[in-house]
């Protein structure tokens, strides 16, 4: 089951953050909620919660399934503010993902389908997005899906861990070219192996046990760690 929580346009709760006006703030402390987001009064600016998955508790900050929406040509304030629908597809918004990572240990799980039929999911324990004045640098670790290769360090030069966002009008990628005018903002190294901003179902978006897929399903979630054990 999946539900859909209401929130202020200006402002996004989660344990104690709020964001306000594009920064965050202090919220008068702690806030016990599993699903990382809370009802305000407002009708305009909605999240999507995962009330299933792993137990559930998860936010969802990116869905791809059908194609309806274009992630791959747009610029830095659009990853930023976010797009799309909530319903459908969307990203939603890399200063919403700071200002929820941005206090307490949170886990990322990425579920995915394969053209095969076969459905899986990476799961990480420790998922956490910098401010703009970092770039939006990601920080990532704890992989621990049995039978899968870790994308996100697949190697050296494409260990996405530290790495700061860009999209085709930022370049903060260590490549010669910028990464993102050919295959979409995301966190890049030197173009790497996870495009999962890249065009839908191109045959090269993940690489996975020494194979290159598309996915004509993506869902990225995140949740508190360990809430489903609270």
């Amino acid at each position: 089951m999946t539900t859909i929580i209401t929130l202020s346009l200006v402002v996004l709760v989660s344990l104690g953050i709020v964001l306000v006006d594009g920064e965050c703030q202090t919220n008068g402390g702690p806030i016990d909620n599993c699903s990382a987001v809370l009802a305000t009064i407002a009708t305009t600016t909605i999240v999507y919660c995962d009330t299933n998955s792993g137990g559930g508790g998860w936010t969802v900050i990116q869905r791809r399934k059908d194609g309806s929406v274009d992630f791959k040509k747009r610029d830095w304030v659009e990853y930023e503010d976010g797009f799309g629908s909530l319903y459908g597809e969307f990203w939603l918004g890399l200063r919403s993902i700071h200002c929820l990572t941005s206090e307490g240990n949170w886990e990322l799980r990425i579920d995915y389908h394969l053209f095969n039929g076969t459905k899986s999911y990476l799961h990480y324990k420790e998922f956490s997005v910098g401010p703009a004045e970092d770039q939006y640098q990601l920080s990532i670790s704890g992989f621990d899906s049995v039978g899968l290769t870790d994308p996100f360090i697949y190697s050296h030069n494409n260990r996405l861990d530290g790495m700061k966002f860009s999209s085709r009008d930022r370049d903060n990628d260590l490549s010669s070219i910028n990464c993102a005018l050919s295959i979409g903002g995301w966190w890049y190294r030197s173009c790497g192996v996870v495009r999962l901003n890249n065009d839908y179902n191109d045959i090269i978006t993940i690489y996975l046990n020494d194979q290159w897929h598309a996915l004509p399903f993506i869902e990225i979630k995140i949740r508190p760690l360990n809430c489903n054990n609270q």
